[in-house]
């Protein structure tokens, strides 16, 4: 069965309160939406369930976009973004999900909530009782989820009031690589390979204002995304005062965890999920991310004092030693890590092991991978970063 096939103008209407209701200001994130459908339409082979799923995707999204609207035009409070936030980047699966985590338990930092950024809008307008509606929401979307990916918990855990992806924003411009993951949507990948996302990355920091307006410049935020790495250069032109916190492990294992991770997001949703492929795909977004990020590094480096623009994260050491990783990035920031807060981490990492909901199983043969390939693939930034990956 192919992806919902109505117009987009039906489906902005649709997505309104009231047919003719929806006032959606600028519209450059249309031309992303309409790719989007009319790729999974053409490649995505989506099931039934699939297509029912898409659909709910992109109203809930373009309801956000209203909703956040409408937010602005009422709002009374200025809109700035966090003028130096912490932004934990890499590619997938080199452990910026623990990271985040971590230091989500240091109760000076703010981080972007699950239930915050599945609505962002109806989260900034929020009482009390609205606030725990949200995060009932978010508890059910979550369960849902874990329905239709049963594997999903021991891939990517989360909870409705934990740190989540900001990811999560960009999806609401229909410019995600969540998307990319979840449906091989082949022209909307080819796409979002080379975006510059300039507009995109906008919108993503005026989410981000509205949320950190009732406390601007007085909270420490922490940002996660490994989306991020390939567009480095549109978060930096957003986030000027960021500072990014670079997850390093070793490609030939973390392609092999991605690939897996798209399988888990996929599968559920396509009638025939084709493994090397996933794998394929894998590998071309993993270097293109890393070509990009590493691009962007170098003169961003030169002109910040020191180099303080970036620190550099290794996996293996965040494994074995996660408060000791953790305890080097404090004294890179100029920190204090307080006893409280070094103990809310160990209980943290005692009520959170690793497998915790399953071990993660999975082997490079079964999506095509081979180490030679990955070790060609990522020669320059094996070579760049060896002390890091343990190479």
């Amino acid at each position: 069965m192919s992806a919902p096939t109505a117009s987009i103008r039906d489906v902005l209407e649709s997505a309104g309160s009231r047919p003719g209701s929806g006032d959606w200001g600028d519209l450059g994130f249309v031309p992303a939406l309409e790719l989007l459908l009319q790729s999974c339409r053409e490649t995505a082979e989506l099931t039934p369930a699939g297509c029912h799923v898409l659909d709910r995707i992109v109203r809930r999204h373009l309801r956000n976009r209203l909703a956040l609207r409408e937010h602005l035009r009422h709002s009374p409070m200025p809109v700035t973004p966090p003028l130096a936030p912490i932004v934990i980047v890499g590619l997938p699966r080199t452990g910026t999900t623990v990271l985040h985590n971590l230091l989500a338990q240091d109760r000076e930092h703010r981080t972007l909530r699950l239930w915050e950024a599945l609505r962002p809008g109806a989260a900034a307008a929020a009482d009390d009782p609205d606030r725990r509606h949200l995060i009932d929401q978010a508890h059910s979307w979550l369960q849902r989820s874990y329905q239709v990916a049963p594997d999903l918990p021991a891939v990517h855990p989360l909870t409705a009031e934990g740190p989540e992806e900001c990811d999560t924003l960009l999806q609401n411009s229909f410019a995600s690589q969540h998307f990319d993951d979840m449906f091989n949507a082949e022209r909307y990948s080819g796409w979002f390979a080379t975006a510059d996302l300039d507009g995109e990355y906008r919108y993503y920091a005026t989410q981000l204002a509205v949320l950190a307006a009732p406390d601007p410049g007085t909270e420490q935020w922490v940002l996660k995304s490994p989306s991020h790495l390939g567009h480095l250069d549109a978060l930096l032109e957003v986030l000027p005062g960021a500072v990014i916190l670079w997850c390093h492990r070793d490609p030939r294992q973390a392609v092999a965890s991605y690939a897996s991770l798209i399988r888990s997001v996929r599968s559920p949703h396509t009638e025939r999920f084709d493994p090397l492929l996933a794998g394929a795909q894998a590998v071309q977004r993993c270097s293109l991310a890393m070509r990009r990020a590493m691009a962007t590094r170098e003169p961003a480096t030169r002109e910040t004092a020191a180099g303080g623009r970036f620190i550099d994260v290794s996996y293996d050491r965040l494994v074995r030693d996660p408060l000791g990783a953790v305890a080097g990035i404090y004294d890179r920031m100029g920190w204090s890590l307080r006893r409280n807060t070094r103990a809310r981490m160990q209980r943290w990492l005692a009520g959170n092991p690793q497998h915790r909901f399953g071990e993660h199983r999975y082997g490079p043969a079964e999506f095509g991978l081979r180490e030679e390939q990955l070790t060609e693939e990522f020669a320059g930034y094996l070579d760049r970063f060896a002390a890091l990956v343990g190479r």
